[in-house]
């Protein structure tokens, strides 16, 4: 699958899309319910898999 670049988002989008700290969008990304992609020490998720998560998850309280 070919991703371009604007469809990758990195921890700064998380804590702006979801309104949260950076250690808050640190812990989320290395949850195993997540599913993020870590390349070295940069953690990455595609935009369709974020939407993915956050629609099964609606409704559901998260703890991170």
């Amino acid at each position: 699958m070919n991703y371009k670049y604007s469809e990758i988002l990195r921890v700064p989008d998380l804590m702006n899309y979801l309104c949260i700290g950076k250690d808050k969008a640190y812990s989320l990304m290395r949850s195993r319910s997540f599913p993020s992609t870590q390349i070295g020490k940069t953690y990455f998720v595609t935009k369709e898999n974020f939407e993915k998560w956050l629609n099964e998850n609606a409704g559901k309280s998260i703890e991170v």
